[in-house]
């Protein structure tokens, strides 16, 4: 069995919300999002205000509007999650059939495939339920040996480890 002791800070809060919001949305939404809005601005320039124009503009206030919102709604409930943290701090113990993340706040027991994938980042992990749920490991606390072991039993139910 392997047992760590996580201290969150804001700023890694911060940091893990903004690392998920980049990797989720990726290249192609923002050049997407880019592409709409310059469609747009050519249209009204040249004058036209057909019923196209109107859907571009639509278009694009929900192509700009959307990943506003997705970055909010997951930095307001990590956050929230971390001020609810006493003093900061978690506890991770991990053995051969699952894992367990525990705060005062309560503990959560899940088996190793419940993990979908590792997003690996300096100085923290994702670790990845599904495409809108994740959990920030700071790596500050865990030893080598237990980074490995994690990837291991990560990797042994089925997830995927991406850096």
């Amino acid at each position: 069995m392997h047992s760590a002791t996580l201290k969150y800070s804001e700023r890694l809060v911060n940091r893990a919300v903004q690392s998920y919001w980049r990797r989720s949305l990726g290249v192609g939404v923002l050049i997407s999002v880019l592409l709409i809005c310059v469609l747009f601005a050519i249209q009204v320039a040249s004058g036209d205000r057909s019923w196209y124009v109107g859907l571009l503009a639509g278009a694009a206030l929900i192509a700009i509007g959307m990943p506003i919102l997705v970055y909010w709604a997951h930095y307001r409930n990590s956050m929230a999650k971390f001020r609810d943290l006493k003093d900061s701090v978690a506890t991770f113990v991990a053995d051969e059939e699952s894992f367990t993340l525990a705060s005062g706040q309560g503990s959560s027991t899940l088996k190793w495939d419940a993990i979908k994938e590792v997003w690996v980042f300096q100085g923290f992990w994702l670790l990845l339920f599904s495409k809108a749920q994740f959990v920030t490991i700071p790596l500050e606390s865990l030893s080598d040996e237990m980074r490995a072991y994690i990837l291991e039993k990560v990797k042994r139910g089925g997830g995927r480890v991406a850096v």
